[in-house]
């Protein structure tokens, strides 16, 4: 006698009550017996058991499998997956005479190239700090192009990272196989929206205290997808093989906490990151300053403070809230470049005889 579908997917009864229930953990222990007895009671007892037909039993068991496997699969249409990416490039920019900035936008591989190219010109110009923005929300990507991203900073012949692949013993190795372009210490930016291209760069150049990281902790989505066709309509994307890290570390399921944990909110990042509108770079990291009742307003019969004050009575928004949208991840990049460019130049003396003695300043000697 053929098994029923619902008896098949009882097998699959503790996702869906992991996902409706508070405490999960309980579902973990719970017996075979258990499981049919719970869809026995539900086919009949349950108010609207009606409703519990063998689909319904199999699509709560899909979605409940979903939830639990997380990063490790999910379900796409085809037509999201044929469209096409919106924004490709590598932004690239100088905050300041000192600090440079780069930000991958989908990881594609025509973005290896315009790194490599910036990094050189940054590298000729003698630019002494880098921050390299991870946090574009780009659909996962190939290894191989984090791989030839990561060889701008690895020196040749080192392993970079691993890629182990579901039923082998042995994992593919990544090693450098050029001179790197940047051989200074650089700061990355991450969120929950790295992919995993964006998260395999940051683990790699942190795990060989090459670079801190700043922002928010990663998903943990440092796999290998491949996609399959279910039907007409969806794709199931799943995890084939893990990145591991030179030590064998895995960070899929965990993510990348940062070093310095700083939150963006979601709307500011919509609008900073936002294609078009974009406010200029430079205009998110310094404040502008508010404007006054002053000389040149007295000139021009206007009260910039009058009209706030009036627009606020009504209700609007503040213009200075329009106006400056601030991505303080960034600003806080920024403020560490700047604050170590200020103690390399100065050095202080703590070598007073009274403990309650202002420390003394005196200007660093300069290596030629």
């Amino acid at each position: 006698m053929k098994t029923p579908c619902w008896i098949a997917a009882a097998t699959l009864l503790p996702v869906f009550i992991q996902a409706q229930t508070a405490a999960p953990e309980k579902v973990e222990g719970i017996s075979q017996a258990a499981i049919q007895n719970a869809f026995q009671i539900l086919r009949s007892e349950y108010i609207r058991s009606g409703e519990l037909n063998f689909d319904e039993l199999n699509r709560a068991a899909l979605q409940g499998l979903l939830q639990r496997l997380d990063l490790g699969a999910g379900l796409i249409r085809k037509a999201d997956a044929q469209r096409p990416i919106v924004a490709t490039g590598v932004l690239a920019e100088k905050l300041t005479a000192d600090i440079a900035f780069l930000r991958p936008q989908s990881f594609a591989e025509v973005e290896v190239g315009q790194l490599q190219t910036k990094l050189r010109e940054f590298a000729d110009a003698k630019v002494p700090h880098l921050i390299l923005d991870l946090r574009s929300a780009a659909a996962p990507g190939a290894f191989e192009i984090a791989a030839s991203m990561l060889e701008s900073f690895v020196p040749e012949g080192e392993v970079m990272f691993k890629l182990k692949q579901v039923g082998r013993d042995d994992a593919q190795l990544f090693i450098s196989h050029a001179a790197p372009l940047w051989k200074l210490p650089l700061l990355l930016l991450v969120d929950q929206d790295t992919n995993n291209l964006g998260e395999t760069i940051a683990a790699v150049l942190r795990q060989r205290k090459q670079a801190v990281v700043l922002g928010s902790r990663t998903r943990g989505a440092t796999v290998r997808y491949e996609t399959q066709p279910l039907d007409d309509v969806w794709l199931m994307r799943y995890a084939r093989a893990e990145m591991l890290l030179s030590d064998d570390l895995s960070l899929f399921g965990k993510g990348l906490p940062p070093d310095f944990l700083i939150s963006l909110p979601a709307e500011s990042k919509r609008l900073l990151f936002a294609q078009e509108n974009r406010p200029p770079l430079l205009q998110t990291i310094f404040d502008q300053s508010r404007p006054r009742y002053n000389e040149a307003a007295l000139v021009a019969r206007k009260n910039p403070e009058l009209e706030e004050y009036i627009r606020r009575s009504a209700g609007q928004p503040s213009a200075d809230a329009q106006r400056q949208v601030h991505d303080t991840v960034l600003q806080r990049a920024v403020d560490i470049l700047l604050t170590r460019t200020h103690f390399d130049a100065e050095s202080l003396r703590w070598d007073s005889k009274s403990n309650e003695a202002p420390p003394t300043i005196r200007k660093a000697t300069r290596a030629p």
